[in-house]
């Protein structure tokens, strides 16, 4: 079950990693292209068609699964190490992307995603999953 754990864990990390990449790294070029006004239309429908229906599981069975696998180490964790260490920091990271995560949802539903809030919520996400990647990597090495 654990290996079953660990596959969800990955497919729902590079899903949610891969749409959190495109919103903040790739959308931006459109908004260069059709301006401010249009850029939001676009990014709406994005998100109302695809995105409020598939991240949200996504994010559920990556937490979920995330949850899972912890309970494994938590038992014997022992922060002293290398690896007890990096995982704390990790999951720190994790609860931070999900009040980010939380906190965007709240404010798309609310009419306000072109808040700075919204904005820096994002580029927030972005910047904890890209250390959540490398930490996981690290867990396992050092």
């Amino acid at each position: 079950m654990y290996e079953l754990a660990k596959l969800v864990h990955l497919i729902g990390a590079v899903v949610f990693g891969g749409v959190v990449f495109t919103e903040v790294v790739l959308l931006p070029a459109l908004k260069e292209k059709f301006g401010e006004k249009e850029f939001r239309n676009i990014e709406k429908i994005i998100i109302q068609k695809r995105g409020i229906k598939i991240v949200p599981l996504f994010v559920l069975l990556l937490y979920i699964s995330g949850l899972y696998m912890f309970h494994f180490y938590a038992k014997n964790l022992d922060l002293s190490t290398n690896f007890g260490k990096l995982l704390i920091t990790k999951v720190s990271f994790a609860f931070v992307v999900l009040m980010l995560v939380l906190t965007a949802i709240f404010l798309f539903v609310r009419g306000k995603s072109e808040s700075k809030l919204f904005e820096y919520a994002h580029y927030g996400v972005f910047v904890f999953v890209f250390f959540i990647i490398i930490l996981a990597k690290l867990m396992f090495i050092l």
